[in-house]
């Protein structure tokens, strides 16, 4: 079985919204061995030439950083959601930020998938092919940049910012806990 993304499409088209060239090309190289098909990849340096792409062409897909200068890249997606030409077009936030806060705010602006920027090419080429594999059902979702509250922010698998987090809690109360109980054990407590 091939782990190419099987498809009755005969090329892709991409926007990829990043600032940074190495990153851009890891990217491009990345979405060509998920795809299997050819891609076509425009690349836009900042968000304003992101939103003059979009508007020459609408992609199949729009793959959006965060971090970019001039128009970062939540303006972007609250502009193209707020849009009811380009509001179609899946957007994927691909970042290096982990923070529930930009992925709720992502989600809450009308993005259809967020992923974290990945240690390995192998990794971000695994992460394209399963989005690509979808983009049908992203593509389906027309979500406006009406502000939507965020629900669920991120999976509780052991790798996701909330789970590490609750997890530093925990131990952080173990140990007051742990303390407290020296400190009434060895009698300087009560």
């Amino acid at each position: 079985m091939s782990r190419r993304v099987r498809n009755e499409r005969k090329r892709w088209d991409v926007v990829v919204a990043e600032d940074n060239d190495d990153h851009a090309l890891l990217i491009q190289m990345a979405l060509e061995r998920a795809a299997g098909i050819p891609v076509d990849v425009r690349r836009a340096r900042n968000g304003e030439e992101a939103v003059k792409l979009l508007d020459e062409s609408p992609p199949d897909l729009l793959l959006l950083d965060l971090k970019m200068p001039g128009m970062a890249g939540h303006e972007v997606l609250e502009r193209v959601k707020g849009d009811a030409e380009l509001r179609k077009i899946p957007v994927a936030v691909l970042t290096s930020s982990d923070r529930d806060e930009d992925v709720a705010r992502s989600y809450g602006l009308g993005g259809n998938h967020f992923i974290t920027k990945p240690g390995s090419p192998g990794e971000l080429e695994q992460k394209l092919r399963a989005l690509l594999k979808n983009l049908s059902e992203l593509s389906s979702i027309r979500r406006g940049s009406e502000g939507l509250p965020a629900t669920a922010v991120t999976a509780m698998d052991p790798g996701s910012m909330a789970f590490r987090t609750i997890i530093r809690w925990v131990a952080m109360a173990a140990i007051l806990v742990l303390l407290f109980l020296f400190a009434v054990l060895s009698g300087a407590i009560f």
